[in-house]
Protein backbone atom coordinates (compact mmCIF):
# COMPACT_ATOMS: atom_id res chain seq x y z
CA UNK A 1 0.00 0.00 0.00
CA UNK A 2 0.90 3.65 -0.99
CA UNK A 3 1.14 6.30 1.64
CA UNK A 4 -0.95 8.68 -1.54
CA UNK A 5 -4.38 6.32 -0.97
CA UNK A 6 -4.15 7.20 2.54
CA UNK A 7 -7.79 9.04 3.39
CA UNK A 8 -6.76 9.95 6.98
CA UNK A 9 -5.22 13.43 7.76
CA UNK A 10 -1.61 13.19 9.62
CA UNK A 11 -1.09 13.54 13.47
CA UNK A 12 -1.67 17.15 14.82
CA UNK A 13 -2.06 17.87 18.02
CA UNK A 14 -5.84 17.29 18.62
CA UNK A 15 -6.81 13.91 16.25
CA UNK A 16 -4.58 11.46 18.03
CA UNK A 17 -7.85 9.60 18.78
CA UNK A 18 -8.70 8.68 15.32
CA UNK A 19 -5.50 8.58 13.72
CA UNK A 20 -4.10 6.25 16.10
CA UNK A 21 -7.28 3.96 14.77
CA UNK A 22 -6.55 4.46 11.28
CA UNK A 23 -2.71 4.27 11.21
CA UNK A 24 -2.72 0.69 12.66
CA UNK A 25 -4.99 -0.33 10.25
CA UNK A 26 -3.29 1.13 7.42
CA UNK A 27 0.07 -0.21 9.40
CA UNK A 28 -2.13 -4.05 9.82
CA UNK A 29 -2.64 -3.67 5.59
CA UNK A 30 0.95 -3.25 4.87
CA UNK A 31 2.20 -5.81 6.88
CA UNK A 32 4.07 -4.41 9.38
CA UNK A 33 1.99 -3.68 12.45
CA UNK A 34 4.53 -6.39 13.79
CA UNK A 35 7.70 -4.14 13.65
CA UNK A 36 5.56 -1.80 15.74
CA UNK A 37 3.68 -3.83 18.68
CA UNK A 38 7.15 -5.34 18.82
CA UNK A 39 6.16 -8.71 17.96
CA UNK A 40 8.54 -9.08 15.37
CA UNK A 41 11.89 -9.56 17.41
CA UNK A 42 15.50 -8.66 15.77
CA UNK A 43 16.93 -11.76 14.40
CA UNK A 44 19.54 -13.31 16.35
CA UNK A 45 22.64 -15.55 14.96
CA UNK A 46 22.37 -18.74 15.47
CA UNK A 47 24.76 -21.02 17.17
CA UNK A 48 26.05 -22.76 14.61
CA UNK A 49 25.26 -19.52 12.21
CA UNK A 50 22.22 -20.06 9.94
CA UNK A 51 23.67 -19.93 5.97
CA UNK A 52 20.19 -17.53 5.57
CA UNK A 53 20.89 -15.34 8.54
CA UNK A 54 22.17 -12.36 6.68
CA UNK A 55 19.10 -12.36 4.25
CA UNK A 56 16.60 -12.55 7.23
CA UNK A 57 18.19 -9.48 8.90
CA UNK A 58 18.05 -7.53 5.94
CA UNK A 59 14.55 -8.20 5.21
CA UNK A 60 13.68 -7.28 9.04
CA UNK A 61 15.85 -3.85 9.06
CA UNK A 62 14.38 -3.16 5.61
CA UNK A 63 10.65 -3.55 6.58
CA UNK A 64 11.87 -2.06 10.37
CA UNK A 65 12.96 0.92 8.73
CA UNK A 66 9.81 1.19 6.42
CA UNK A 67 7.35 1.31 9.32
CA UNK A 68 9.79 3.87 10.65
CA UNK A 69 9.29 6.14 7.96
CA UNK A 70 5.61 5.65 7.53
CA UNK A 71 4.97 6.71 11.06
CA UNK A 72 7.32 9.88 10.61
CA UNK A 73 5.66 10.89 7.44
CA UNK A 74 2.41 10.65 8.89
CA UNK A 75 2.66 12.90 11.67
CA UNK A 76 2.73 16.85 10.89
CA UNK A 77 5.90 18.93 11.51
CA UNK A 78 4.95 19.93 14.91
CA UNK A 79 4.88 16.30 15.73
CA UNK A 80 7.84 15.36 15.25
CA UNK A 81 9.38 16.63 17.29
CA UNK A 82 8.32 13.45 19.43
CA UNK A 83 10.97 11.55 17.16
CA UNK A 84 14.09 13.02 18.67
CA UNK A 85 16.60 10.41 18.62
CA UNK A 86 14.12 7.45 18.39
CA UNK A 87 13.04 7.95 14.99
CA UNK A 88 14.60 4.86 13.88
CA UNK A 89 12.67 2.49 15.75
CA UNK A 90 9.12 2.43 15.18
CA UNK A 91 8.13 1.04 18.42
CA UNK A 92 9.73 3.76 20.70
CA UNK A 93 8.11 5.70 17.98
CA UNK A 94 4.51 4.78 18.47
CA UNK A 95 5.01 4.43 22.16
CA UNK A 96 6.16 7.85 22.26
CA UNK A 97 2.85 8.99 20.33
CA UNK A 98 0.93 7.15 23.29
CA UNK A 99 2.45 8.81 25.73
CA UNK A 100 2.40 12.56 24.46
CA UNK A 101 -1.27 12.18 23.49
CA UNK A 102 -3.22 9.64 26.14
CA UNK A 103 -1.64 11.46 29.50
CA UNK A 104 -3.24 9.33 32.06
CA UNK A 105 -4.09 12.18 33.90
CA UNK A 106 -7.30 13.49 36.11
CA UNK A 107 -7.64 16.36 33.72
CA UNK A 108 -6.75 14.69 30.66
CA UNK A 109 -9.93 12.38 31.77
CA UNK A 110 -11.90 15.23 33.16
CA UNK A 111 -11.61 16.64 29.11
CA UNK A 112 -12.68 13.81 28.25
CA UNK A 113 -15.53 12.79 29.92
CA UNK A 114 -16.96 16.54 29.29
CA UNK A 115 -16.45 16.20 25.56
CA UNK A 116 -18.25 13.12 25.94
CA UNK A 117 -21.52 14.66 28.15
CA UNK A 118 -21.45 17.29 25.77
CA UNK A 119 -22.11 15.32 22.65
CA UNK A 120 -25.53 16.37 20.97
CA UNK A 121 -27.04 14.88 18.22
CA UNK A 122 -26.70 16.92 14.93
CA UNK A 123 -28.96 18.25 13.15
CA UNK A 124 -28.68 16.06 9.71
CA UNK A 125 -27.02 13.17 12.02
CA UNK A 126 -28.12 10.10 11.44
CA UNK A 127 -28.86 7.97 15.65
CA UNK A 128 -26.05 5.08 14.37
CA UNK A 129 -23.10 8.05 13.76
CA UNK A 130 -24.27 9.73 17.01
CA UNK A 131 -23.87 6.18 18.69
CA UNK A 132 -20.58 5.87 16.82
CA UNK A 133 -19.35 9.19 18.58
CA UNK A 134 -20.07 8.36 21.72
CA UNK A 135 -18.48 5.00 21.41
CA UNK A 136 -15.55 6.85 20.07
CA UNK A 137 -15.58 8.78 23.33
CA UNK A 138 -15.74 6.07 25.89
CA UNK A 139 -12.77 4.23 24.12
CA UNK A 140 -10.83 7.70 24.65
CA UNK A 141 -11.79 7.68 27.95
CA UNK A 142 -10.82 4.08 28.49
CA UNK A 143 -7.59 4.45 27.16
CA UNK A 144 -6.92 7.38 29.50
CA UNK A 145 -7.57 5.13 32.78
CA UNK A 146 -4.16 3.82 34.31
CA UNK A 147 -3.89 0.26 34.53
CA UNK A 148 -5.07 0.31 38.33
CA UNK A 149 -8.54 1.96 37.91
CA UNK A 150 -10.84 1.01 40.26
CA UNK A 151 -15.25 1.51 39.92
CA UNK A 152 -14.22 3.61 43.32
CA UNK A 153 -11.86 5.25 41.65
CA UNK A 154 -14.47 6.22 39.04
CA UNK A 155 -16.49 6.93 41.55
CA UNK A 156 -14.67 9.70 43.52
CA UNK A 157 -13.18 10.96 40.25
CA UNK A 158 -16.87 11.74 38.75
CA UNK A 159 -17.67 13.28 42.21
CA UNK A 160 -14.54 15.74 41.50
CA UNK A 161 -15.41 16.23 38.15
CA UNK A 162 -19.14 16.94 39.24
CA UNK A 163 -17.86 19.75 41.30
CA UNK A 164 -15.48 21.18 39.00
CA UNK A 165 -17.61 21.58 35.92
CA UNK A 166 -20.86 22.78 37.96
CA UNK A 167 -18.83 26.62 39.06
CA UNK A 168 -19.60 29.19 36.72
CA UNK A 169 -16.86 30.73 34.48
CA UNK A 170 -15.53 33.25 37.27
CA UNK A 171 -13.51 30.01 38.67
CA UNK A 172 -12.14 29.37 35.64
CA UNK A 173 -8.65 29.95 37.33
CA UNK A 174 -9.55 27.86 40.38
CA UNK A 175 -10.24 24.99 37.66
CA UNK A 176 -6.94 25.01 35.42
CA UNK A 177 -5.03 24.58 39.05
CA UNK A 178 -7.19 21.75 40.21
CA UNK A 179 -7.06 20.24 36.68
CA UNK A 180 -3.35 20.54 37.05
CA UNK A 181 -3.18 18.42 40.21
CA UNK A 182 -2.09 14.59 39.58
CA UNK A 183 -5.35 13.19 41.48
CA UNK A 184 -8.74 14.31 41.23
CA UNK A 185 -9.23 12.67 44.79
CA UNK A 186 -12.51 13.67 46.16
CA UNK A 187 -11.16 15.12 49.68
CA UNK A 188 -8.69 16.75 47.95
CA UNK A 189 -11.01 18.34 46.24
CA UNK A 190 -13.18 19.29 48.67
CA UNK A 191 -10.79 20.93 50.83
CA UNK A 192 -9.83 22.80 47.82
CA UNK A 193 -13.07 24.25 47.56
CA UNK A 194 -13.38 25.04 51.37
CA UNK A 195 -10.10 26.45 51.29
CA UNK A 196 -11.24 28.71 47.86
CA UNK A 197 -14.86 29.57 50.16
CA UNK A 198 -12.99 31.08 52.50
CA UNK A 199 -10.81 33.28 50.42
Amino acid sequence: MSLSTLSFAKLNGTNYSSWVGDMKSFLHLSGVWRNVSGDSKHPEPSSPPASDHPAKLEAWLEKHEKVAGIIYAMVEHDQKVHFSGIDDDPVKMWAKLAEVHMQKKPGTRFNAYDDLFSIRKQEDESLQTLINRVDQALRTIKDLRPADFTLDKLDAELASMALIRALPEEYNTFVSSLLLQDKLEKDAITQAFVTEDMQ
